[in-house]
C-alpha cells in the first residue's frame, strides 16, 4: 500500500512539473541559451524593449481614466501624442513589432480604463513575417483589448524607397496590400476604426515625400507628424463618439429597467 502511494505521488509530481514547464517559457529559454534554436520571441524582445517596458510600467499606474493609449514602434515613440488628444500616453517602442505588442499588452492595466487604444505597428514585422502573419497578430491584439474599448488602427505609413537600397522586404506595394487587409479587418467590428494618412504624405511617385521625413525615408519629421496628427485626431474622435453613444444607450436601458413597473401576480 505504501509503495503504491509513493508511485502515485511520484507520477503526480512529474505530471505537475511537466505542466508547469510547458506553461512557462523555461524550455524556450533553455533551448535558446544552449543554442539549440533561436527563439523568435528573444530575437524581437530586445534589451531596449525590456527597458522601455520597465519605464512604461512605472507610468501606467498614473495614467488618468479615459486616456487614449498610443501603442506602436519608433514612429509612434516620436509622436507628440498630447498634440493629438488629451489625456493620452505614448507607449511607443523603437523597433517593436506586432509580436512585441502582444507580449506587452497585459502589462498595461490602464487599457481597462482607456477611452480609446490607438495602434500603429507593422513596418518592422515586414522584415520577419508575411502579411497574413501580421494580420493574424492584429486579430490577436483585438482579442486582448477589452471588448468595451474602441480601437483605432493607423495604416502602416509609406516609405521613401529611394532613400535606401535595402528595405528587407518593405516596399510600397506590400504596404498597400497590408493596409488594405487591416482596413478589411477593422470593418468587421463596429468598435475598430481605420485611419490612413498615407495619401497625404507621398509625392508624385508614391514615395514618402522628402519634406515629410527626417532623412531616413521612414521616420516622420514635424511636418509629417502634423499631417499624421490631424488624421489620428479625426479617427480618435469618431471612436470616442461611438463609445459615448454606447454608454448613453446603456444608461437609457438601465433607466428604463429601473422605471419598469412591477407586475403584480
Amino acid at each position: 500500500m505504501k509503495k503504491r502511494i509513493t508511485i502515485i505521488y511520484l507520477i503526480g509530481m512529474h505530471l505537475l512539473l511537466t505542466v508547469v514547464l510547458l506553461k512557462s517559457d523555461f524550455i524556450e529559454r533553455l533551448q535558446t541559451k544552449l543554442g539549440i534554436r533561436q527563439s523568435e520571441l528573444s530575437a524581437e524582445i530586445t534589451q531596449h524593449f525590456q527597458r522601455m517596458l520597465c519605464y512604461h510600467k512605472r507610468v501606467d499606474g498614473n495614467v488618468p481614466d479615459g486616456s487614449v493609449i498610443f501603442i506602436g514602434d519608433s514612429i509612434t515613440q516620436g509622436l507628440c501624442v498630447s498634440a493629438v488628444t488629451c489625456p493620452s500616453v505614448n507607449y511607443g517602442i523603437g523597433s517593436d513589432t506586432t509580436l512585441g505588442v502582444l507580449k506587452r499588452l497585459p502589462d498595461y492595466r490602464s487599457i481597462d480604463r482607456a477611452s480609446v487604444v490607438l495602434l500603429a505597428i507593422g513596418i518592422n514585422d515586414m522584415k520577419r513575417r508575411s502579411n497574413d502573419e501580421i494580420l493574424e497578430n492584429y486579430r490577436l491584439i483585438i482579442e486582448k483589448i477589452p471588448k468595451t474599448t474602441p480601437i483605432v488602427f493607423s495604416a502602416v505609413l509609406p516609405l521613401d524607397e529611394e532613400s535606401r537600397e535595402e528595405r528587407q522586404g518593405r516596399n510600397q506595394d506590400r504596404i498597400k496590400l497590408l493596409n488594405s487587409s487591416i482596413q478589411k479587418l477593422a470593418n468587421t467590428s463596429s468598435r475598430v476604426f481605420f485611419v490612413d494618412a498615407g495619401s497625404l504624405l507621398v509625392d508624385a511617385s508614391g514615395n514618402l515625400a522628402d519634406k515629410f521625413h527626417d532623412g531616413d525615408g521612414v521616420h516622420l519629421n514635424s511636418k509629417g507628424n502634423e499631417i499624421w496628427i490631424n488624421a489620428l485626431r479625426d479617427g480618435i474622435q469618431r471612436a470616442q463618439r461611438i463609445r459615448i453613444d454606447r454608454e448613453s444607450e446603456a444608461s437609457r436601458d438601465l433607466i428604463r429597467l429601473l422605471n419598469k413597473p412591477d407586475i403584480e401576480e
